[in-house]
């Protein structure tokens, strides 16, 4: 799989985030009749929705196809990890201003944390 640490990556609409995501949670290639299964009874998506939308993801590099016999089958080239690294480095720049302070600050005051959930923060921020 293809990284980008420390490029900006290219933001996905929701319509291409969501195939993204199946395709992650497969370990094997997916081919489109899988992702129509699903995709379709999820959102009434058709066939044609989805292969324009694999198309658009292959040509921004987030996929590569690889065809056995007439099958189309599709692989991330950007790991889940990685695109969910830019997303919340994106969101914290945006509203945050580079501000993890202001970020757990608003996580805190918004959710009721629990004692457990208060120790692992600590936890993570110590060893970071």
């Amino acid at each position: 799989m293809r990284e980008k640490q420390n490029e900006r990556m290219e933001r996905l609409p929701d319509s291409e985030l969501a195939v993204m995501c199946l395709i992650w949670e497969e370990e094997k290639p997916v081919g489109t009749g899988y992702l129509a299964e699903i995709l379709g009874e999820q959102r009434g998506w058709t066939r044609s929705t989805i292969q324009v939308l694999l198309a658009r993801l292959e040509e921004k590099g987030f996929l590569t196809c690889q065809k056995e016999g007439r099958r189309k089958l599709y692989r991330p080239r950007i790991a889940m990890e990685d695109y969910r690294r830019s997303e919340t480095k994106t969101f914290l720049e945006r509203f945050y201003h580079n501000s993890y302070k202001g970020l757990i600050t608003a996580l805190v005051q918004e959710e009721n944390l629990t004692e457990e959930d208060a120790q692992e923060l600590m936890d993570i921020i110590k060893n970071s």
